[in-house]
């Protein structure tokens, strides 16, 4: 008896994303092949016209179209969903991978091509139909036959008899057929046999490639239980493999744009293609702004202000050296000489000021201790806030430079190598780009940095700031610290910092000692970088997206920022390309390997990329994965979108800590996601695009040498990946490793092999599960958190009314509970048909699925944030001056900015205004996820 199918719970129709545009699902520009885009504009334009038949014919998926539903042995219950599977077919997936034979890759680019014989029919056919165009054209055949007649004789002479020989030879072998049988029978049968031979010969002489390269695949693609799937990938994760990819991305200096970082990004894009299994690899790039170290033009000084009759005499006390201490034995001359990128020119003198961390609420002290700030030289730590905002800060309240310096994470922390402290010498660089205001290049805001674009003038970009900064290290700072002594106001302890060398802290005033800041690097409008980007495609919505990130610039040799995030994401698109190209493994999803450039400075390479396909990734963008500081420590840290919650749990209950012998998420210790901090590459994806994004990664609180040529590959091996690990204040833990578990540098990098592990695992339920395994109740209980945070920050005295807001909660609470019913009644159909989609099936799941992908989508605002109209996203964007350190309470910062940044502004009419736009954003949203 046929099931039932409920068709009035189901939804073929899919609300668009966002307000401008229409109401379909047409594959994007680029995150499709040719082929699935035909597909997509043939099959849905037909549809109209198509028998019922076909119709269910063009919507079943077509990996179900082309073979045998995803396992089809009676002893399992469930394929590519979510529901636990049986060890043994766990280990039944490892046989039957490790029995497959290894064929030869084909040539690039066969991927859907015709078949030889139909090229070679086509182009015979093609080649005698220009024949004879040509011959009717010049009239030859009329022309021969009218001059020389007894041609025409001739060939019907010789057609003739050609036409009695073989009638003659076909009669003599039909009768001495006849006396074995039928001789028409006989002769088909020995066709056949020739035939097949013929091919057999083919195929075993290897005259023709199968197999995959360069993303084409044998024909139809093989899908597999998930959990054997990630079984089959943890077995597969490499110590060696990501060691040999440590040990090319930190050989040398990188920055944006210079010859270091094109050659990483070679690297990277012939690591891409070794692995025979992406259907495209690209190197793209853009032109952007960069600014690069000028040694001749930067200068720091300390100076004396001695009076003389009415003039000044001023004398240096002291020569800020800049540069940075030698990292490793010999490396000093491969060092970039420290800078802050898109910093701006200038020569200023001014009075020099402490400032403490250079937050708002910090300056708003000082000016409660009415220190002078007009034309200060404002020196203040790294730290808390990103360090475009404290010199931001500094030029609204009238500072004419700021110089930053480290500080020990730990005053009883030893620095490198005794420890994992910054050491006094180093000098940590950064960006005075603006990314939570604008991120991005900042002569093309909201637009890629294509030849086409046009380029806005510096004077007008929102993402840099007006006055000159340097960074230096804590041997060049304590000079002018130490002159402060006795000017301003003695600090509290709380402002004073953990290195040594500075009895006294003070605020320093304008009748104290003043500092020269000359800084003028050097600037290039135009200054290439390059993406590279790999992609494994779809079989079921190829025009679906799961992408997953990391960026390759650094300041110097960046070992855990960010080339451990680099060696993670080539690591997994290693595994699943392996998968892919040996075991003719397709995702229901296409997949992207991204390795971004200009990071450091702004943001810029995803940004770019993000905003030069903005109208498909926001049709089809699924989720990112960012991975930036990705291996620093040992304790699990995760910041990401709600939605993502669920399938973060389950991945890290699976996924175990051998130091401590614990599952990752029994260490871990939270339930739900914290937000997305405000300085990596997913604003552009999360606050711009509105794509369900996630930051994971291992750190310690003990924090690493960022941003310093201290970031080495020895800095991470020692400190950052250990290979002996303390699970408690007193007890180090030391495990003993078989040969194949170790690198060839001898260290297990235990912590780089778990993320991989855990990135992986996501990255194949959210490519690769039927129904797309978000949280829509996660989603519902964080806002609840986030308004309770947003109260605790707007406190009693601005007390805002969000009442409204619980009605988007609720309705996103009802909506959580339909599409949990609604995928109950699919499983439940779907097994009963015997693992078949029917036509309805497949159309209700592929409605469910972009309607859950389109929630984020429904929650930007195109007019964008007030005063930050780049940032579209309502609930998830960076705040404009996050809290300080007084307010580490308030978790949810990145949280309802437009909100925020109204009561940090004081006005609290506006913030009010704001929840009730969002509320009522909200309750829309959640209400087209099941209307």
């Amino acid at each position: 008896m046929p099931v039932e199918e409920k068709s009035q719970l189901y939804l073929y129709s899919v609300p668009p994303p966002y307000d401008d545009l229409d109401d379909s699902e047409e594959t994007g520009p680029f995150l499709s092949s040719s082929a699935s885009s035909s597909y997509s504009s043939s099959t849905r334009n037909e549809r109209v016209t198509e028998s019922p038949e076909e119709q269910r014919q063009q919507f079943i998926s077509r990996s179900l179209l082309r073979h045998e539903p995803r396992q089809t042995s009676d002893d399992v219950q469930s394929n590519d969903l979510s529901t636990p599977r049986s060890s043994s077919e766990s280990a039944g997936l490892r046989r039957e991978m490790l029995l497959l034979d290894i064929v030869e890759p084909p040539l690039s680019g066969t991927l859907l091509q015709p078949s030889i014989q139909s090229r070679l029919a086509t182009n015979i056919k093609s080649r005698l139909t220009n024949l004879r165009r040509l011959a009717s054209h010049l009239n030859v055949v009329k022309w021969l036959e009218s001059r020389f007649q007894f041609i025409t004789a001739f060939f019907h002479s010789v057609n003739s008899g050609y036409d009695r020989t073989m009638s003659s030879v076909s009669s003599g072998l039909n009768t001495r057929l006849e006396a074995f049988g039928n001789p028409r029978l006989i002769k088909r049968l020995a066709i056949v046999f020739i035939l097949s031979l013929g091919m057999w010969l083919v195929i075993a002489s290897d005259l023709l490639p199968f197999g995959t390269s360069n993303g084409g695949f044998s024909s139809p693609p093989q899908h597999y239980p998930l959990d054997s799937m990630q079984e089959y990938f943890f077995h597969e994760v490499s110590a060696k493999k990501i060691a040999e990819n440590i040990q090319a991305l930190t050989a040398l200096p990188h920055m944006a744009g210079t010859t270091g970082d094109m050659s990483l990004a070679t690297y990277i894009a012939q690591q891409f293609r070794d692995f025979n299994a992406f259907d495209t690899v690209e190197t793209k790039q853009y032109d952007v702004f960069l600014t690069y170290p000028n040694r001749s033009g930067q200068r720091l000084a300390l100076l004396s202000a001695e009076k003389t009759g009415r003039s000044f005499r001023r004398d240096i006390l002291y020569e800020a050296i800049l540069n940075e201490i030698e990292a490793e034995p010999g490396t000093i001359d491969k060092q970039p000489f420290p800078i802050h990128g898109l910093s701006a020119p200038g020569n200023v003198t001014g009075h020099v000021v402490y400032a403490n961390y250079g937050t708002k609420k910090d300056f708003e002290k000082l000016r409660e201790l009415e220190v002078s700030l007009d034309g200060a030289i404002i020196f203040c730590r790294y730290g808390l806030v990103h360090e475009s905002l404290k010199i931001k800060a500094a030029e609204i309240y009238g500072a004419g430079g700021v110089v930053l310096f480290s500080d020990r994470s730990d005053k009883d922390e030893a620095s490198y190598p005794d420890g994992r402290a910054v050491p006094e010498g180093a000098v940590q660089r950064g960006s005075a780009g603006l990314r939570n205001w604008a991120p991005g290049d900042p002569l093309t805001p909201g637009r890629p940095s294509t030849p086409i674009s046009k380029k806005d003038g510096k004077e007008n970009s929102t993402s840099l700031v007006n006055i000159p900064s340097l960074p230096i290290s804590w041997d060049d700072a304590k000079p002018f610290i130490g002159a402060l002594r006795g000017y301003g106001n003695k600090v509290e302890n709380s402002w004073i910092g953990r290195f040594s060398g500075v009895d006294e802290w003070w605020t320093g005033s304008a009748e104290g000692p003043l500092a020269n800041l000359r800084n003028s690097p050097v600037e290039r409008e135009d200054q290439p970088i390059w993406n590279v980007i790999a992609k494994i495609e779809g079989t079921d919505q190829p025009e679906k997206a799961i992408i997953l990130g990391a960026h390759r610039d650094a300041w110097c040799y960046g070992a855990s920022d960010a080339m451990s995030g680099t060696a993670v994401m080539l690591e997994v698109s290693r595994i699943l390309g392996h998968i892919a190209s040996e075991f003719t493994w397709r995702p229901l999803r296409s997949i992207y390997f991204a390795s971004w450039d200009g990071t450091e400075q702004n943001l810029i390479g995803a940004t770019e990329w993000v905003e030069e396909n903005i109208d498909s990734l926001r049709q089809d963008g699924v989720v990112y994965i960012n991975l930036d500081q990705a291996v620093s420590g040992t304790e699990f840290n995760a910041s990401g979108n709600p939605l993502l919650n669920s399938v973060l749990l389950n991945v890290l209950d699976q996924v175990y800590d051998p130091f401590r012998n614990k599952t990752i998420r029994d260490l871990w210790g939270l339930t739900e996601l914290p937000p997305l901090e405000g300085d990596k590459d997913t604003i552009p994806f999360q606050s711009f695009a509105g794509i369900a994004s996630i930051d994971l990664g291992f750190s310690s609180p003990g924090g690493y040498p960022t941003r310093t040529c201290f970031d080495t590959k020895q800095w991470l091996n020692k400190f950052g990946d250990p290979s002996e690990v303390f699970v408690s204040s007193d007890k180090l833990v030391q495990l003993s490793y078989e040969k194949n578990d170790l690198a060839d540098d001898g260290f297990p990098y235990v912590f780089h092999k778990l993320l991989t592990q855990i990135v992986g695992a996501m990255i194949i339920r959210l490519a690769d599960e039927m129904n797309l395994p978000f949280d829509l109740s996660s989603y519902a209980r964080s806002i609840s958190h986030y308004v309770a945070d947003l109260q605790a920050y707007s406190g009693e005295e601005r007390k805002l009314e969000v009442q409204n807001i619980v009605k988007g909660i609720s309705a996103l609470i009802e909506s959580a509970l339909q599409v949990e019913k609604w995928n109950n009644e699919w499983m439940n159909n779907f097994m009963a048909m015997g693992h078949v989609e029917t036509t309805s099936m497949t159309a209700h799941r592929w409605s469910r699925n972009s309607r859950l992908t389109n929630l984020d989508k429904h929650l930007l605002n195109m007019d964008g944030l007030p005063g930050r109209s780049w940032l579209k996203h309502i609930i998830f964007a960076p705040q404009m001056w996050p809290p300080s350190v007084q307010d580490k309470s308030f978790v949810a910062s990145g949280t309802f900015t437009a909100v925020r940044d109204a009561l940090e502004s004081g006005d609290v009419e506006e913030a009010q205004r704001q929840i009730d736009k969002i509320s009522d954003q909200l309750y829309e949203a959640a209400r087209k996820v099941v209307s």
